[in-house]
């Protein structure tokens, strides 16, 4: 008897054991997707149409694209593939570029791939691709120099040759600038060049493209999407990619809070790195400087005004930087901007490296041209805190150092340039993030204010005498270096 029930529990134990070895596959079996189709369109200047071809043993109930921008690993968004649910299907989604919220500058590198949800719960996702966002319908070209690449399209026999001289300038300005800003490239940047205006033109947003009834875009750079867009049909396309690209190198150091960075830094440094500046708008800071109507640096946080006054903001920006350069050295500014990254603020960052107030600052460059010192708005730091170690400067009235022009410059140092053919100016624009999206589960990205996109402009008519700075608004892309004679003639009066 005994024998008898243990030969029934074995029975039992080893038809449940089967029961649930057989019961196990239908109970958690996943489906079995495969993609037979999937990819991009460009449909320029519309935005970029995703499509794919999916099957499934269990029917299909989502699909999603997820799109992010190279080199900014935080921006990241999606869309939902419209199809008709079921076994086998096909769908596509669209991201526009035909508003200010809605734009794609080109140049930029995005990196998509499907999500696919079956109804069983069975999830597939396909492997990373990378898009570049350019102009249809030209034969696109690139040349490469490290992290940097420069697109261009042959339009004539200059097209290769500009394209190659525009690489060169931006390889020598990060050589130049790296040590200034403390920066050093990890990510591709693009620099997109256009042999014809009309087809830049197709490619600005949607405001640019009204506004260029008045004005003409000679270079715009978008930080956040590491891009930078440069009319090259013009003379002076190579000073105004030194000037673009600085930006974006400006925005590479300063990391999340290049929003902080102060505007006469920005343009201050995108002058400077020029290196070769122009004469044409002495008279704009000239005047400011024998009237005494230089406004405080705390004021040009942002630059805002009449045609004139931004045109004196630029040189006053630019005369503070090769100031802050030539007294204090190029690792102190590398400090400062090591500061700004974390301080978030120029204000804070130059008490962190330079150990003065914004105003403190202000002042020592005034009297470094001949102006007297304003009241300080600010408390004096402490007597005995270190403070930054100065360059030495000569003292001499005869021949007084002039403090607009680096001094660790020669002219054998400076990147051949062709002259301006009419006057640029600043444009500044909030730019939204790639069409975003609702938040994806599983996915949060941390939003945060993208950089500003920087540009210069000249009149429309390119071929015409430049329009008075008055009537139009204008961006300096470059600043008088005749301003040196007027400084050493102010010495000597006072």
């Amino acid at each position: 008897m005994h024998k008898y029930l243990i030969s029934l529990v074995f029975i039992a134990t080893v038809a449940v054991a089967a029961l649930l070895t057989s019961s196990t596959p239908a109970a958690f079996a996943q489906a079995d997707i495969t993609v037979t189709r999937q990819g991009v369109e460009n449909q320029f200047p519309d935005g970029l149409r995703f499509y794919i071809t999916a099957e499934s043993s269990s029917p299909i109930d989502e699909i999603r694209v997820y799109v992010r921008k190279l080199g900014q690993a935080s921006r990241i968004t999606y869309r939902q593939v419209e199809f008709e649910p079921g076994d086998s299907v096909s769908g596509e989604a669209l991201f526009k570029s035909k508003t200010a919220n809605e734009y794609i500058p080109t140049g930029t590198r995005l990196s998509y791939h499907f999500e696919i949800r079956a109804q069983d719960g069975s999830v597939m996702e396909t492997q990373p691709q990378t898009v570049v966002y350019l102009n249809s319908g030209l034969d696109w070209q690139t040349t490469t120099s490290g992290f940097i690449n420069v697109y261009y399209y042959r339009h004539n026999d200059r097209s290769e040759g500009s394209a190659n001289a525009v690489l060169s300038v931006a390889a020598d300005t990060y050589s130049f600038m790296a040590p200034i800003l403390g920066v050093e490239l990890t990510q591709p940047m693009s620099i997109v060049v256009y042999s014809d205006y009309r087809h830049m033109l197709e490619a600005l947003q949607p405001a640019s493209r009204v506004a260029s009834q008045q004005l003409r875009t000679l270079g715009k750079a978008f930080p956040n999407e590491r891009t930078l867009l440069v009319d090259g049909s013009l003379n002076n396309i190579l000073s105004t990619a030194a000037h673009e690209f600085t930006h974006l190198l400006v925005a590479d150091s300063a990391g999340s809070s290049y929003s902080g960075v102060d505007a006469w830094l920005n343009e201050g440094l995108a002058v400077y790195a020029e290196r070769n500046p122009d004469t044409e708008f002495v008279r704009y800071i000239s005047d400011a400087l024998m009237t005494d109507s230089v406004p405080p640096l705390a004021s040009l946080r942002t630059y805002a005004g009449t045609p004139r006054e931004t045109l004196r903001n630029y040189g006053q920006g630019f005369a503070m930087v090769s100031y802050l350069l030539d007294a204090y050295g190029a690792s102190t500014m590398s400090d400062f901007f090591a500061s700004i990254a974390t301080l978030r603020t120029t204000d804070n960052a130059l008490q962190a490296a330079y150990g003065r107030s914004i105003v403190e600052l202000d002042n020592e460059w005034r009297e470094s041209v001949g102006l007297l010192p304003r009241a300080l708005a600010t408390e004096s730091l402490p007597p005995l805190q270190l403070l930054p170690t100065r360059r030495g400067a000569s003292n001499s009235s005869a021949n007084p150092a002039p403090p607009l022009i680096p001094a660790q410059l020669s002219p054998t140092d400076q990147p051949a340039a062709g002259p301006s053919d009419a006057a640029a100016a600043p444009d500044i624009e909030a730019q939204p993030p790639l069409t975003p999206g609702p938040a994806p589960q599983g996915i949060e990205p941390q939003e945060s204010a993208s950089p500003p996109a920087a540009g210069c402009y000249a009149p429309a008519s390119a071929n015409s005498a430049p329009a008075a700075p008055e009537l139009t608004s204008i961006a300096l892309l470059t600043f008088p270096a005749g301003l040196l004679g007027l400084i050493a003639v102010r010495r000597r009066r006072r």
